[in-house]
């Protein structure tokens, strides 16, 4: 038996999605029922909700494939649950890796999904079996203290089981990563992966995102009435749950309403992709949206898919390995480096707070927000061996990974003011 994620949508224009056979299409009970019971409660976005399903639904494809109900896994005890070819272990696995079979892998090994989205299924799961038991079998089992000691023993595991990574770290693109994906997303480029009837939409996409910093959902969410070619600038406009939008997996935009400045070349990009390229596509004028679906007869023009999206950068990823972990988020991290290094650059240091306030503006975050400081991690390190270059002797430093003589040469001092 096989299970799926059915996308749904109201005549409000909200979004839900539940698990369901994926022979029959007949929902699961259970699950489903906690879900409700959960976005009327918790009132979570659609993305939470749908993150949640697929917790509980790889929880299902657990259960079935390993022949044991959950009714079954209510009944045991501690030790078997936390026993290292115990239920919750081999759970564990199985979450984490694309394949689990045969053997119980080493949770400390490398694995398919990262610590955190690990964490996040366990603790969804533990909340669906707690829930469960208190809401269903009215804690008929008595195990509801050994679940919970189970977990609670189970969960330390997967934090403790993180590796310190600086490439986790820098997530922004070297000034040579960024280079090369210009270069490869050239629209004449010979290392394009593309078809040439949406090369000119990939690049365009690419030098938005380089230039605005803006999160992938704004991007998806933009309409070409927040366009404006006169004042060279593009607004960032929240749209929860609106009816017109034909996507069920609706690209949401998760920061404040703001507007961003463009450049001409960029406006002017922008300008041709609707005038020209946009036009073409037959569907593109049933709907308002920026980005659309194209193909090479024109009888395209849906709006650009969330999973549309991905793929962009998938097709770098496969092609480039100089850009093998490239994601679209790592631009607006890009951005956020190369605004800090032009603030140093050019700003009076007794006007950094007010740069900062230009910042977060710019990036839809609260006034008085620190956000900043998880997007400027290469940033940071950049400068902390700017700086152990000059407190350390250079005869004891790796001049290579270091580049210290490009630091001495450089005039720019380090945000500390070496």
């Amino acid at each position: 038996m096989n299970y799926k994620i059915k996308r749904v949508k109201d005549g409000n224009g909200v979004r839900n999605c539940m698990i369901v056979n994926a022979d029959t299409g007949i929902p699961l009970v259970y699950p489903n029922l906690y879900m409700s019971v959960v976005f009327r409660i918790k009132n979570y976005s659609f993305s939470t909700m749908e993150s949640i399903a697929n917790s509980l639904l790889l929880f299902e494809r657990y259960n079935t494939e390993k022949k044991v109900s959950l009714f079954n896994s209510l009944h045991l005890n501690w030790e078997v649950l936390v026993s290292e070819n115990g239920y919750l272990y081999d759970l564990m696995n199985y979450l984490s890796y694309k394949k689990s079979q045969g053997n119980v892998i080493d949770i400390n090994k490398k694995r398919h999904i990262t610590e955190k989205s690990l964490y996040f299924k366990i603790v969804t799961i533990e909340n669906y079996i707690k829930w469960f038991i208190d809401k269903i079998t009215f804690n008929e089992s008595n195990n509801y203290e050994s679940i919970c000691r189970a977990f609670d023993f189970i969960k330390p595991r997967i934090e403790n089981a993180k590796n310190y990574n600086i490439e986790n770290e820098e997530k922004a693109l070297s000034k040579d990563q960024e280079n090369t994906l210009l270069n490869i997303v050239g629209i004449e480029s010979a290392t394009n992966p593309y078809a040439p009837h949406v090369r000119f939409r990939n690049n365009l996409i690419i030098k938005i995102l380089l230039e605005t910093g803006m999160r992938g959902g704004e991007l998806l969410n933009l309409k070409i009435a927040d366009f404006n070619y006169k004042k060279k600038n593009l607004c960032i406009v929240r749209r929860p749950d609106n009816k017109d939008e034909p996507r069920l997996r609706q690209p949401l935009v998760k920061t404040l309403e703001r507007q961003i400045p463009l450049s001409f070349e960029l406006t002017e990009l922008v300008h041709e992709y609707i005038s020209t390229f946009r036009r073409k596509q037959s569907k593109a004028v049933e709907h308002d949206y920026l980005l659309v679906t194209h193909s090479s007869n024109g009888n395209l023009g849906y709006p650009l898919t969330i999973s549309g999206y991905q793929k962009i950068f998938e097709q770098i990823r496969k092609n480039s390995n100089e850009l093998r972990n490239l994601v679209g988020h790592a631009l607006r991290h890009t951005w956020n480096v190369k605004f800090s290094e032009m603030m140093i650059l050019n700003c009076n240091p007794d006007n950094y707070a007010f740069y900062e306030k230009v910042r977060n503006y710019l990036m839809g975050w609260k006034n008085e927000s620190d956000t900043s400081d998880i997007y400027n991690r290469r940033f940071i390190i950049q400068e902390s061996q700017k700086i152990m270059a000059i407190i350390n002797p250079i005869k004891h430093l790796n001049e290579e990974s270091m580049n210290v003589t490009n630091y001495q040469k450089s005039t720019r001092k380090s945000i500390f003011g070496f």
